[in-house]
Order: C-alpha cells, then sequence, then structure tokens
C-alpha cells in the first residue's frame, strides 16, 4: 500500500505530463483495441455452426486455354445439391441448396419489418450447416407456408409469447406461419440470416432451377469427416460432368471444386486487404500511443532524476525503481482501460456503424484475448522502456545536474510517430477519394430526382398511371428490377464457342430509358416491343463497330422469348452509354435494354420527381401505401441505393477518419511536450543567445531545425508507405478506375511538414519574444 500511495503522489505532482500520457493510451487502447478485435472477429468466421469445419461450399470458374480465372462463382445449380449427395454418399454426409437473392418485405399484420434477413433453404439446410434448432421441426419448411424465426427476432416480434403458429406476411402475397425457432447466429458469417424461408417460395418467384438454368443458389455439403476436402476435390469435377456440359468451346470449361466455409470469408482479397490496412491501422496508432507515452516519460527527467538519485541513496536498486515505474504504468493503463470502456459506452452506436458488428459480439469469450493480449504489452512496453532508462541514473544525481537528456531517444520517438501520422493522413486520402469516386462517378444515367420501387402489386400498369397523375411527379416508368443491380445474364460466345463475356439484360416497358436519363449515341430509342438499346461494351465485345444498329442479340433461347412476350431475338436500334449496373469494383458489364410492354415480371417503378425531391418522395409512398393497402410497394431514391451499395467503404473511409484524428491528437500532444521540453531545457542557453543579440526568428529557428530534420525523412517514409499500402487498397476498383495520384502524397506529406513547423513555432513563440532576464535571473 505504501508503494501505492507513493505512486499516486508522483502522479499527481506531475499532472501535466501524466494528462498526455494518459490521453495517449486512451485512444491508443480504445482504437487499437477495437481494431485487432475486428481482425480477430472477421478470422472467426462461420465458427458458430456445429462441426462447421465439416461443411463445404462448392463453387466454379471459367478456365480458358489452361488459365484459370482468379475470381470464383459461388453460385452454381441447384440439382448439383442432390445429385452429388447421391453419387459420393462415402463423403457426403447431406447436402442442401439456398439462396438470399430474393429480398421480400415482411409484415406482422399492416406493419412493415425492418431488419429483415431472410435465406431461402430446403429441408436438409439445417442439418447440413449445422443450426440449432431451439423449436420445430426443420421438415415444416417443405412447406411455402412456413417460416423460421431467431431467437432474437422472434422476441423482437412477439415478445414474451409463444412465437409458434404466428403469422406473418409475404409482401403481402400470401401469408406465412412460424413453424420453428433456431439460435441467433453471429455477425461473422458470410450466410447471416434472421429469418428462413423454403425454397419453394423462391422457386414462386423465379422458378425451378435446373443444371442449365438459374445457377444462383449456394450448394452446401456436409461431409463425413473434415479431411475429406480434398477426396471430394479429386472426385467432384468428373462427377457434376456425369450430369451436365461443362466445356463451352475447345479450350474452355467450367472448374468445380469445393471449399471450407471456414476459409470462405477470407478467401476474398478485398477482404484480406481490408484486414491488412486494418492490421496496419491498428498497430500504427497503438505503437504511436506508447512511443508518445515514452516521450513523456523520458521528458520528465530532469525533474525526476534527483528523486531517483534519492531512492538509490537509500538503498533502491535498480529492479526496485524498474517497480516504481511499472506502478505508474499500471495505474495509468488502468484508469485508460476505464476511460476507453466508458468512450465505448458513450459512442457504442457510431462505433457499431463504423465497424457494422455489435460490440457484444466483438468482445465475446472467445475473443477477449485481444483486448487482454493488446493491454498486457501496452502495460510491459510503456512501463520497461521509460523504467530501465530512469533505473540507469546514477546515484551521484543527487550532488549534481544530470545532463543526459536522451535526445536520441526523443528524436527517435518523435520519428516514429510522424511516419505513423503521415502514413495514417495518406491513406485517410486514399479512402476520401475512393468513397467520392464511388458516390460521384458517372454511372451512364441520371439519378438526379430519380427513385425506384421494390415490393409487388397487383396490376402494375394501373399503379404506374395513378402515379403519374400525381401533380410532383414527371415521369413513370417499369422495368424488371432497379437498374443498379444484377439483371438477368447469359453468356457470349465466339465463332468457336468460347465464352468471351456475359450479357446482362433487363426488360422494361414504356419509355423507361428516355425517364431515366439514358445518354443516347447512335439510333433512336426503342419504340416497339423487341427492339433493343445496347451499351457501348457490348458493342466492343461483339465486334460490331459501326455496324451494331440492326443486329441481333445473340444467346436468346425461346424460354427468353416467351418471358419478354417477343416472337424473335431483339433488334437493336441504338446505342447507350453504358451503365455501370454491377458497380466500380466490377468490370463494365456488357449490357442490353429490351423493350417489352408484354413482358412478364417487369414490376419495378422508376419514377422521377419534381423538386423538392425529398419532400416528394415521402408523399409518393403516404399516397402508394393510402391508394393500395394490399400492395407492399415502398420507393427510395437512387442515392440511397448507392450509397448502401458501398456501404462497406463508407465504414471503411470513418474508421481511417476516427484512427487519423486520434493518432494525430497523440502525435501534436508528444510534439508539444518535446517542444516545451527543450524550451525549459535550453532556456538558460536561449537567454544567452537573445543577450548576444539573437533575435525571435533566429530562436524559433534555432529550436525548429532539429524537429525539421527529424521530420522530413519520417514524412517521406510515411507518405511513401501510404501510397504503396493506397495501391493495395485501391486494386478493389475496376481496370478502368485510377489509382490516387501519388501528387496527393506529396501534398499529405507538405501539410504534416507545415503543421509541424506550426507547432513548434506557436509552442516556443514565448520564451522567443521574452525578456532574456528571466532565463538567467537565477543564474
Amino acid at each position: 500500500m505504501r508503494q501505492l500511495y507513493y505512486t499516486l503522489q508522483i502522479l499527481l505532482r506531475g499532472r501535466g505530463s501524466n494528462v498526455i500520457r494518459l490521453v495517449s493510451l486512451t485512444l491508443g487502447l480504445l482504437i487499437g483495441v477495437l481494431l485487432f478485435s475486428q481482425i480477430a472477429f472477421e478470422f472467426s468466421y462461420e465458427k458458430c455452426y456445429e462441426d462447421s469445419d465439416k461443411v463445404v461450399l462448392l463453387r466454379s470458374r471459367i478456365v480458358t486455354d489452361g488459365v484459370p480465372r482468379k475470381s470464383y462463382d459461388n453460385d452454381v445449380a441447384l440439382p448439383a445439391a442432390t445429385d452429388l449427395w447421391a453419387a459420393m454418399p462415402d463423403l457426403i454426409e447431406s447436402g442442401s441448396a439456398s439462396t438470399n437473392m430474393l429480398k421480400p418485405t415482411m409484415y406482422l399484420a399492416d406493419k412493415k419489418l425492418s431488419d429483415t434477413e431472410v435465406m431461402f433453404v430446403d429441408t436438409n439446410y439445417i442439418q447440413t450447416i449445422g443450426l440449432e434448432v431451439v423449436h420445430g421441426n426443420p421438415n415444416a419448411l417443405a412447406s411455402p407456408y412456413a417460416i423460421f424465426l431467431s431467437q432474437s427476432k422472434a422476441r423482437e416480434l412477439f415478445g414474451d409469447e409463444d412465437p409458434i403458429g404466428k403469422v406473418l406476411s409475404f409482401d403481402k402475397r400470401w401469408d406465412v406461419t412460424v413453424r420453428g425457432i433456431y439460435r441467433d447466429i453471429p455477425g461473422n458469417t458470410e450466410y447471416y440470416h434472421n429469418m428462413l424461408m423454403p425454397l419453394s417460395a423462391f422457386e414462386g418467384v423465379f422458378g425451378r432451377g435446373t443444371w442449365t438454368s438459374n445457377d444462383i443458389y449456394y450448394i452446401l455439403f456436409r461431409l463425413h469427416r473434415a479431411e475429406d476436402v480434398e477426396a471430394m476435390n479429386d472426385r467432384v469435377q468428373k462427377v457434376v460432368e456425369t450430369f451436365t456440359n461443362t466445356r463451352f468451346g475447345d479450350n474452355q470449361y467450367a472448374e468445380y471444386s469445393v471449399l471450407p466455409i471456414r476459409k470462405l470469408h477470407l478467401s476474398h482479397s478485398s477482404t484480406v486487404q481490408r484486414l491488412w490496412i486494418l492490421g496496419v491501422l491498428g498497430f500504427s496508432i497503438f505503437f504511436v500511443a506508447i512511443m508518445n507515452y515514452v516521450l513523456a516519460a523520458i521528458a520528465s527527467f530532469g525533474r525526476r532524476s534527483k528523486s531517483v538519485g534519492v531512492n538509490k541513496c537509500f538503498g533502491a536498486d535498480n529492479s526496485r525503481i524498474l517497480g516504481m515505474f511499472m506502478w505508474e504504468t499500471a495505474l495509468l493503463v488502468f484508469t485508460s482501460i476505464l476511460a476507453a470502456l466508458l468512450l465505448m459506452h458513450l459512442f457504442r452506436e457510431p462505433i457499431e456503424e463504423m465497424l457494422d458488428v455489435k460490440l457484444p459480439e466483438l468482445f465475446t469469450w472467445t475473443h477477449l484475448w485481444v483486448p487482454a493480449l493488446t493491454v498486457l504489452l501496452l502495460f510491459l512496453i510503456a512501463g520497461v522502456l521509460p523504467g530501465r532508462m530512469f533505473a540507469g541514473i546514477p546515484v551521484t544525481q543527487i550532488f549534481r545536474r544530470y545532463t543526459d537528456n536522451k535526445r536520441s531517444w526523443k528524436r527517435g520517438l518523435l520519428f516514429v510517430q510522424f511516419i505513423g501520422v503521415t502514413f495514417i493522413l495518406g491513406m485517410l486520402a486514399t479512402t476520401i477519394y475512393q468513397y467520392h469516386s464511388l458516390m460521384k462517378r458517372d454511372i451512364g444515367f441520371s439519378m438526379e430526382r430519380l427513385a425506384t420501387s421494390s415490393g409487388i402489386a397487383n396490376n402494375y400498369t394501373d399503379v404506374a398511371d395513378a402515379i403519374r397523375r400525381q401533380p410532383y411527379i414527371e415521369e413513370v416508368d417499369l422495368g424488371m428490377m432497379p437498374l443498379l443491380s444484377g439483371y438477368n445474364t447469359h453468356p457470349l460466345y465466339d465463332t468457336q464457342h468460347t465464352i468471351i463475356n456475359y450479357l446482362h439484360w433487363y426488360p422494361y416497358s414504356g419509355e423507361l430509358p428516355q425517364t431515366v436519363g439514358m445518354r443516347l449515341i447512335e439510333g433512336h430509342f426503342p419504340q416497339h416491343n423487341g427492339e433493343a438499346l445496347v451499351g457501348r461494351k457490348t458493342v466492343e465485345v461483339l465486334k460490331w463497330g459501326d455496324q451494331a444498329l440492326g443486329q441481333q442479340l445473340p444467346g436468346m433461347s425461346p424460354q427468353v422469348f416467351q418471358y419478354l412476350g417477343i416472337d424473335a431475338a431483339p433488334i437493336v436500334v441504338g446505342v447507350v452509354e453504358d451503365v455501370r449496373n454491377m458497380g466500380f469494383f466490377a468490370d463494365q458489364a456488357c449490357t442490353a435494354f429490351i423493350r417489352a410492354d408484354d413482358g412478364r415480371n417487369i414490376g419495378t417503378f422508376n419514377v422521377r420527381l419534381k423538386e423538392p425531391a425529398d419532400d416528394n418522395l415521402r408523399r409518393l409512398n403516404e399516397f402508394v401505401k393510402e391508394s393500395y393497402p394490399q400492395a407492399s410497394i415502398a420507393f427510395r431514391s437512387y442515392d440511397s441505393i448507392r450509397t448502401d451499395r458501398y456501404s462497406d467503404v463508407y465504414r471503411f473511409r470513418n474508421t481511417v477518419w476516427t484512427t487519423s484524428a486520434c493518432i494525430l491528437l497523440i502525435v501534436l500532444m508528444g510534439l508539444i511536450g518535446y517542444v516545451n521540453d527543450e524550451t525549459a531545457r535550453r532556456s538558460k542557453e536561449i537567454a544567452i543567445r537573445k543577450v548576444n543579440g539573437a533575435e525571435a526568428p533566429g530562436i524559433l529557428r534555432l529550436l525548429g531545425i532539429d524537429i525539421i530534420r527529424v521530420a522530413l525523412g519520417a514524412v517521406a517514409l510515411g507518405a511513401v508507405g501510404a501510397w504503396y499500402m493506397s495501391g493495395i487498397w485501391m486494386e478493389q476498383f475496376a481496370a478502368d478506375n485510377p489509382p490516387l495520384s501519388a501528387v496527393w502524397f506529396a501534398v499529405v506529406a507538405t501539410a504534416v511538414l507545415l503543421l509541424i513547423v506550426l507547432c513548434v513555432v506557436l509552442r516556443a513563440w514565448r520564451i522567443a519574444n521574452e525578456t532574456p532576464v528571466k532565463g538567467i535571473q537565477n543564474e
């Protein structure tokens, strides 16, 4: 207790430097723990299922001339689940098919439900993936009118009531009855859901998939043994070839394999890149916080060296001195932990939004080792480094001034901090540029005041006419789905029947291209059924040149003609600027927009609103709700769709923003402390120089030149590191998206240097201008 008392007295005596150290530790712990825990959370994907190491996903990729594509397609054909299970019973315990392609709107009575994540599954899904059913029989999922809820969703909807037998509405099309409850799954899964519905309900909208159509299913298998993955991969290609033709021409085929679902999340290159950068950011702020703590401790050498000498005179050895500083560090670390927990509590919602994970899921018992290890490392490094330095102070300090000011240590610590802040600010510039590019780049049509719908109605044409008559509407037309989404696709072949690309085709009715503002390059907009517009990319891939007009869209089957309500292949009558329907993380797709006034399932409204757009969007939703209470139509702006599509980038940008602000604050506090220490230590030297004629600019130059020398190299290294890491991060963009110019990193480096100079000038201004008498009055 006496040691604790002495430590508290020492901390209270040095309140100024301890505040700097406490803030540094708190920010370093808060951001470091959050980022490191996020990484651990994502490394534990799919471990929530029973024996998840036995569960594998069937996937495919195209191989051309023996060279496979880098990316896999995780959606394959529906029959693969049962056919491969029957063909390899010695390896496969069970197989299932599922999909979350359809996003239905769910209702409880007339209340539209939010945060509904629906997965459509067959009756084998629960057994195959390893879900724990709390109540109900999985075989109930054979009925299209059944639904299973997660425990938390059931509690949210029905409170303490028994949810079994309760009724929900599927898109206001039909009622579904709760037949089972299953244990919640955490957010670290690729297949998150809180509602399970029968696959037959999905097929009622999209039709039943075959080996040659609707390859939109997740096919999962549970193996008898986890080590059977290699054996299955040795056989799966030949087995698939017994059920379907995998070849496209002489030099191309579809290659099938299975991947353990535990490896699925980290098989995405963008995920690995993001986690690398999160790790670098977390290490940067964690290390800079520690270095700032050590720098503040070293700055107190002149004040505390005599007290250390006195302790040694009374018999304290080096281990005792080290123990004093370990106690001091322990108290500061403990206080910083409490402060970090308080900040997490106060800012829980923005933190969870930034990380896209609930804090209770982030800090489960299986992940607590991450913050514990972070705190332990922080304590050991922050306590041992300054403790050993103070323990090395000679006992003679009690008789004369101790002159070892550890300038090399101070400069080294500043060097590390300047590297860290420049690197993170460079990454901040990258994320700001990326998000701005994603939100502002041309997508091929005008999103200004444009809204689209989701949901089901009985007569879309009548609803469209009613909407068109509203005074706040400019125009409305119908399409298959929102323009910023995946369309129907089919492969495009060359003369050797080799797949050269995929055509994304979109049926619509009325004057939709004009309504949404597509830009015509050649020809005219379709005026009759069966006429089509194509994008520039389509013309390029099919090598039509200036002969695109009058061409027939290739590769469409009679079933597609029937779906479109036409008799023959659509005829190209116009070329438009490419629509970026798949976003900017994928290469530009080949697109075609087919007028099909008599087509089926063309039930998405595209509405151009008058100003003010936000108010009129609200009025439109109120009108539809009042006029068509049996319909599940809801409108939202294309701007909001675009924002949601890039929500991951938005959250990552905010993560870098937060980290940048914290590390900048830490570095500025360390720099201010260093300048204060240097001006105090050299006050007499400065006074003598002023007596001999030195002026304020010369004094400022004297104090700043050493820091600038340190900063130049550090800022250059930080800028180069940020430029390199920025290139890795921007690889997620498609090839036609330019990376951030190196000039921007030079601008960031220059800004950091100017900030450092400004900080030095402001802190040293007083001593550079005060009378020299104050500096030597005690001599």
